[in-house]
């Protein structure tokens, strides 16, 4: 079973969070959620308080698939300010595992240098900020194993494109028909 590291900060927005989580496991993936602020819980932008499986400095990064940054603001500022954020997604990376950052949080990938020679999309108003090989305003845009995509309106097509790269196209459309999806 692929396991999935969700990168979990104060502010995260709700929907970017929880539309994923539900849909990687209906999918039959194991998600586990790491707070990056050393606290056993976290609340998101208005106001879902949750508790995280695992702090990320007591994660062992090797044993998971991908890592998936919600955004939502203050949440992508407090991933961006996290030196840990950026050293575990320039691991996943450097060892060619799968990448998955919507709304803003692409911006941690930026300024890890991990979108310099990439195609990729952000938040609308964020792209000034994002540095890339190609912005791009699709609504999900994969580039080699990163996955990027717009903002909580998106975070379906998202989750959906997240399952069909850790699984593949048929169990996406199962999930897809489950949910009665467009």
């Amino acid at each position: 079973m692929k396991t999935i590291l969700f990168l979990m900060a104060d502010g995260f927005e709700e929907t970017e969070f929880v539309t994923p989580f539900d849909y990687l496991q209906r999918a039959g993936f194991n998600v586990v959620l790491a707070s990056i602020s050393g606290n056993t819980s976290v609340i998101g932008a208005h106001g879902l308080k949750i508790e995280v499986d695992i702090l990320l400095e007591n994660a062992e990064l090797s044993q998971y698939d991908a890592v998936l940054l919600p955004g939502g603001n203050p949440g992508f500022k407090n991933l961006l300010a996290s030196e840990p954020v950026e050293k575990t997604v320039l691991e996943f990376f450097e060892s060619d595992r799968f990448i998955f950052a919507i709304c803003a949080a692409p911006l941690v990938l930026s300024k890890a240098g991990i979108l310099a020679n990439l195609k990729a999309t952000c938040f609308p108003g964020c792209e000034s900020d994002m540095l890339c090989r190609e912005f791009s305003e699709e609504r999900v845009v994969l580039d080699g194993k990163v996955l990027t995509s717009r903002g909580a309106g998106t975070a379906e097509e998202f989750a959906l494109e997240c399952i069909a790269l850790l699984g593949d196209v048929s169990l996406r459309e199962t999930i897809r028909e489950q949910i009665v999806a467009r």
